[in-house]
């Protein structure tokens, strides 16, 4: 049986945790929810532990966007940088940092298959971002299914939260985690 924790919630969404109760300690899989305008979205199916860690950093700090990085774009930006990462192309257009990596994947909280969820500050705010993944890189003719997804590129979800609201999630987090120890 799942039991609901609303990590984060106003009048536009609610942010769920989903735990399944009957078996249940800090490996075992749990589950964000993202519920707006009548949609409910699974954001990440991990472990407890995993969740705790990415909330205590963004408790700690929420990094400021880099002013190299559209922000109207970031999610196009990261589908563009794992399209040239699966070619093995060079983009000059795509910052990397001293690792080779794109600088813009240490905004990302938690990703899946479809979703990047982000949280930054940007203008001000403290932004909570969701954006889609393509998926099909593997298909021989992925191609045109790319360049589709690009023309209709649209991101999934955005607002602007608040430190308490940060806050109140990690706390709710480390208080279930701290009742498993």
């Amino acid at each position: 049986m799942n039991k609901e924790y609303t990590l984060m919630e106003s009048e536009q969404y609610r942010l769920i945790l989903l735990v399944n109760n009957t078996d249940f300690d800090y490996y075992t899989d749990i589950c964000v929810e993202l519920n707006f305008d009548g949609k409910r979205i699974l954001l990440l199916k991990d472990n407890l532990l995993y969740l705790k860690n990415v909330f205590d950093k963004c408790e700690k700090k929420v990094n400021i966007l880099d002013k190299n990085l559209d922000e109207r774009n970031l999610g196009l930006l990261l589908n563009e940088y794992y399209y040239y990462l699966y070619e093995e192309q060079e983009k000059y257009t795509i910052i990397l940092d001293e690792q080779g990596q794109w600088i813009g994947e240490k905004y990302i909280c938690f990703s899946n298959l479809e979703y990047s969820t982000w949280i930054y500050r940007y203008d001000g705010d403290i932004v909570l971002k969701v954006t889609p993944i393509f998926y099909g890189f593997e298909k021989d003719d992925y191609l045109e299914e790319y360049e589709k997804f690009v023309q209709e590129y649209n991101d999934v979800f955005r607002i602007a939260i608040s430190t308490k609201q940060i806050k109140n999630a990690a706390a709710l987090i480390d208080n279930l985690y701290s009742s498993l120890i």
